[in-house]
C-alpha cells in the first residue's frame, strides 16, 4: 500500500526507498540491542559461490523472459540457458566440495528435507506468479491507479498474515498435517475462482481469489520452516533453516519468470490473431509485447479502431491470467499431496 502512495507523486522506483529507513534502523540498533554469537571457528562468505550461484540462476531467468517475447530470439535464449547451466554446474560441484558451502546441498540427501524444500520453492512460484499477473490486470485492464490496485490487493497479504497468526491455535485442534494439507487445497479453490475471472465483475472476484490463496497458504508459511528444521540433525538446524527461506525467495523470484512468461506467451499468442489486419510493423510489435503497448497504439487511431484493439489486448491479458490460475491451481493441488507424502514418511519414522 505505501508502494502504491509512493508511485502517485513519485517515479517507479520509489518504491524500492521503503527499505532504506528499516535497513538504517537495523544497521543502527542492531549492534546495540542483537545479541552476539561468535563461534570458535568463524566461517568465512565463500565469494566464489555467491558469483557462481549469480552467474547459474541470472542467465536462466534471462532465457525464460527472452522466449516469452517469441520474437526470434530463441538463439539468445539458448545461449544464455547454456550458460546458466554450465555455472549452475561449477555451483552445484563447489558446494559439494568446501567444507562450510554457503548451501549445504548434502541435506537434500534427506528426502523429507528435500520434499519440504519443494513444497516452499513451489508456494513462492505460484504466489509470486499469482500477484504479479493480479496487479497487473487491476492497473493495465481494470484502469486503477497503482495506490487504488494496492488497496485492492492488499487482501492477500492480509488473510495470509491471518492464516499465519491462527495456525498455532489450529493445530491444537487439527493435526498440522491436516492444517497443511486442507490450506493447500483452499489456496486451490482461491486459484480456480481467478480461472474465470473476466473482468466483467470489477476487481472482486480477484480480491475474493487471491484472499482465499492467501489465508489458505498461512499454515504452510507458519510450519513448514519448523518442519524442514526438524527434519534434520540438530547441528544443521541453522543452514535448514535458511535454505528453507532461501527456497521461498528463490521459487517467488521464478514465479515472477515462469508464470509471468506464460501470462505473456498467452496474450502475445492470442494478439499475433487480433493484429493480422490492424497494425503493422514496430507498432504492432510493441501492441503484442504488453497491454500497455497496445493502450499506447490505440491512442493514435480512429475511435473504433483503438476500442476494438483495447478489447482485444484486454481479452488477451484476461485470457493470460487464466491459464496462470489453472497452473497455480495444479500447483497448489500437488503441494497437498507433497505434504501428505512428507508426513507419510515422517510417521513411519517416528517424526510425526
Amino acid at each position: 500500500m505505501l508502494g502504491g502512495l509512493l508511485l502517485v507523486k513519485f517515479w517507479w522506483g520509489a518504491v524500492f526507498l521503503l527499505a532504506v529507513p528499516v535497513a538504517l534502523g537495523v544497521l543502527i540498533a542492531g549492534p546495540v540491542v542483537l545479541p552476539e554469537f561468535r563461534p570458535e571457528q568463524a566461517w568465512r562468505l565463500d565469494l566464489t559461490s555467491v558469483v557462481l550461484s549469480l552467474l547459474g540462476i541470472l542467465p536462466v531467468v534471462f532465457a525464460v523472459k527472452v522466449l516469452s517475447l517469441g520474437n526470434g530470439n530463441a538463439v539468445t535464449a539458448g545461449v544464455a540457458l547454456v550458460v546458466g547451466l554450465v555455472f549452475g554446474t561449477l555451483y552445484v560441484r563447489r558446494q559439494l566440495r568446501v567444507q562450510d558451502p554457503p548451501l549445504d546441498l548434502r541435506l537434500f540427501a534427506n528426502s523429507s528435507f528435500t520434499l519440504i524444500l519443494s513444497a516452499l520453492a513451489l508456494a513462492g512460484m505460484v504466489l509470486a506468479g499469482t500477484g504479479l499477473t493480479v496487479t497487473q490486470l487491476l492497473q493495465t485492464v481494470l484502469g486503477y491507479s497503482p495506490l487504488a490496485s494496492a488497496l485492492w490487493f492488499m487482501p492477500m497479504g492480509l488473510f495470509m498474515a491471518v492464516g499465519r497468526m491462527s495456525t498455532p491455535a489450529l493445530i491444537n485442534v487439527i493435526k498440522p498435517r491436516t492444517a497443511i494439507i486442507g490450506g493447500m487445497f483452499l489456496s486451490a479453490f482461491g486459484a480456480a475462482v481467478l480461472i474465470v475471472v473476466n473482468g466483467d465483475h470489477g476487481a472482486w472476484p480477484i480480491v475474493l481469489g487471491t484472499a482465499i490463496i492467501g489465508v489458505g497458504a498461512g499454515p504452510m508459511f507458519a510450519l513448514d520452516t519448523g518442519l524442514a528444521v526438524n527434519s534434520v540433525p540438530p547441528e544443521r538446524a541453522g543452514s535448514a533453516a535458511s535454505m528453507a527461506e532461501t527456497a521461498n525467495y528463490l521459487g517467488g523470484a521464478l514465479g515472477l519468470a515462469v508464470l509471468g512468461t506464460i501470462s505473456s506467451a498467452v496474450y502475445s499468442h492470442l494478439m499475433d490473431g487480433a493484429l493480422s489486419s490492424g497494425l503493422g510493423g514496430a507498432a504492432a510489435e510493441r501492441a503484442r509485447e504488453t497491454v500497455a503497448g497496445a493502450a499506447a497504439e490505440s491512442a493514435r487511431l480512429g475511435a473504433d479502431a483503438s476500442a476494438a484493439l483495447l478489447k482485444a489486448a484486454h481479452s488477451a491479458f484476461l485470457n493470460g491470467l487464466n491459464a496462470v490460475a489453472a497452473v497455480s491451481t495444479a500447483v497448489f493441488v500437488l503441494l497437498a499431496v507433497l505434504t501428505g507424502v512428507y508426513f507419510q514418511r515422517a510417521g513411519r519414522t517416528g517424526g510425526e
